[in-house]
C-alpha cells in the first residue's frame, strides 16, 4: 500500500484487533474502514472509519474507493451453533467479500486460512477453508493471498480447548521442530497481523499460497 485506503472485516477477531492498529499506524496508508456487526472500539482511531453493516448486504462503494482488503473473520462450529452456521461465517462471507472486492476494483485481498485447508478434506473445518480458499481465488482479483497458519497463540475473546491444549503441547516440543517441521509451530496473532500487513504492502499479481512458515518469516 502507498497512502492507500485499506478495509478490514473481522477487526475484533484474534488477527483483526492486532491488524487495524498496525495498519492505522502505517505511513503507506490514509484510511482504514472497519466493516463490523456492531461498533468498536477502533471507531475511535485516528484514520479509521467505522461501518454498521449486515453482512447480507455488503454496501456500496464507488469503484476504486478500497485498495486492499484484509479479512480476518473467522468462528468455531461451538461458537456458531451448526456446521452451516460456522461455513456461513468461515466460507461464505470471504467468498462473498472477496466478490464484492473485485467489484470494486480493490487490488489486493488478503485472508486467512488454516495450514492443511483443502475442499477434498474430510475434516469439516479443513474442507470449509478449502472450499473458501477456491471461491476467494475465482473471484479474479489482480492480488490475492491467502495465509495459511498452522495454530494460533495468543489472547481470545471466547476460550477454545482444542487450541489451548494444540498451544500447550505445540510450546513444548515448538523449539524441536524445525526444518519441515517448522510449519506446524504455533503462530502468535500479531505475527499473523504483520503478515497480513506486509502482504498488502507487496501486492503482487496473482495468486499467493503463504504457509506457515512463511507467514512466521513475513510477520517477524
Amino acid at each position: 500500500m502507498s497512502k492507500e485506503t485499506a478495509l478490514v472485516v473481522g477487526a475484533t477477531g484474534a488477527v483483526g484487533r492486532k491488524l487495524v492498529p498496525l495498519i492505522a499506524s502505517s505511513r503507506h496508508c490514509q484510511k482504514v474502514i472497519i466493516l463490523h456487526r456492531r461498533s468498536t472500539p477502533f471507531a475511535k482511531l485516528a484514520k479509521v472509519e467505522e461501518r454498521v453493516i449486515d453482512f447480507g448486504q455488503l454496501p456500496a462503494l464507488a469503484a476504486g474507493a478500497v485498495d486492499a482488503v484484509f479479512c480476518c473473520i473467522g468462528t468455531t462450529q461451538k461458537q456458531a451453533g451448526s456446521t452451516a452456521a460456522f461455513q456461513r461465517v468461515d466460507r461464505d462471507i470471504p467468498i462473498t467479500l472477496a466478490a464484492w472486492a473485485a467489484e470494486h476494483q480493490a487490488g489486493t485481498f488478503v485472508t486467512i486460512s488454516s495450514l492443511g485447508a483443502d475442499a477434498r478434506s474430510g475434516s469439516v473445518y479443513l474442507r470449509t477453508k478449502g472450499e473458501m480458499e477456491d471461491g476467494v481465488a475465482d473471484a479474479k482479483l489482480r492480488s490475492v493471498y491467502i495465509l495459511r497458519p498452522s495454530l494460533l497463540k495468543g489472547e481470545r475473546s471466547e476460550f477454545r480447548l482444542a487450541e489451548h491444549v494444540g498451544n500447550w503441547a505445540l510450546a513444548i516440543v515448538g523449539p524441536l521442530m524445525v526444518g519441515a517441521l517448522r510449519r506446524y509451530r504455533a503462530v502468535p496473532t500479531e505475527t499473523v497481523a504483520k503478515a497480513m500487513l506486509a502482504c498488502g504492502q507487496r501486492s503482487e499479481p496473482g495468486l499467493h499460497i503463504v504457509e506457515s512458515d512463511a507467514i512466521q518469516d513475513l510477520g517477524s
